[in-house]
């Protein structure tokens, strides 16, 4: 048998050369298609997932709406944190596919920093004392106080931050203010103990109020005068502003909803709007 000859060695390389090419290519094309499937495999979980993350968190805003709705219609005198309103929070609890949790908060808890705008030397006074137990810069006061007073109501801080008021100033107050519209006042059955004791100017003022409101769940104008406790402007027993923020993972997708409400109330009927909403993913 005769040797193959070099230029027969040479076809034969080259055959192979491009058949191992056209295997090459033929795989580089399935891996591009198996990726590409992956991906939009991938893309429909993740939109399907923040689909059903988004449904969770607009039924979580809903079931608030509904029980503010109803506890309006049924206990109007009174709004406190053995309402169920209140008992409405889950701390992070199983869904499926993932995890549900909802905080709901009374805004009127806080100070509202229109009630500035007036001029009216009770809420001035408070301000001040607030600043004053937060270590707050007594220029910013002023500043905060300004600002309100010429371009007030405000519905967020950015004049105040305009006014040169340090970022380090409004974290201080933030747990202890809020902005609301101008006649909504400080709930006394829900505001912190730290704050009612500002309100009062009297600790033990304050603690005997913490302590009826602990024992029948609520206050009413007769336990606020039977404790001793002086006007105290701008004071109420219920609430129509109200945050909600629900956090849901569904799979990969983590969706935050912080929702602000606000109770309408009218003879008779009662509605719950939703004035502010903003929605963060993860």
């Amino acid at each position: 048998m005769s040797r193959p000859t070099t230029s027969r060695l040479r076809r034969e390389g080259m055959i192979l050369l491009n058949v191992l090419l056209v295997l090459a290519v033929a795989s580089v094309a399935v891996l591009i298609m198996i990726s590409t499937q992956d991906i939009e495999v991938q893309r429909s979980t993740r939109l399907r997932d923040a689909a059903q993350a988004s449904a969770y968190a607009r039924a979580g805003e809903l079931s608030a709406i509904t029980a503010l709705r109803r506890d309006a219609l049924t206990a109007a005198a009174t709004d406190n944190l053995t309402e169920p309103w209140a008992a409405l929070s889950q701390q992070d609890i199983a869904v499926p596919n993932g995890r549900f949790a909802l905080a709901i908060e009374d805004e009127q808890a806080h100070f509202n920093l229109n009630a500035l705008q007036t001029g009216d030397a009770g809420p001035i006074d408070l301000f001040q004392r607030i600043g004053a137990a937060l270590e707050v810069d007594p220029a910013s006061l002023i500043r905060i106080a300004t600002v309100v007073r010429v371009a007030g109501p405000l519905t967020d801080d950015s004049l105040i931050r305009a006014a040169g008021v340090p970022r380090a100033d409004l974290d201080r107050l933030l747990p202890y203010v809020t902005l609301l519209p101008p006649r909504a006042g400080v709930n006394l059955n829900t505001v912190n103990p730290s704050l009612l004791a500002l309100m009062t100017n009297d600790p033990e003022v304050a603690q005997a109020l913490l302590e009826q409101r602990s024992a029948q769940g609520y206050l009413l104008p007769g336990d606020v005068a039977a404790a001793g406790a002086a006007s105290l402007p701008g004071a109420g027993y219920t609430s129509d502003h109200y945050r909600v923020i629900t956090t849901v993972t569904v799979g990969d997708v983590t969706q935050v909803l912080d929702s602000r409400l606000a109770r309408l109330r009218a003879p008779g009927t009662v509605d719950v709007v939703v004035t502010g909403r903003r929605r963060t993913a993860g």
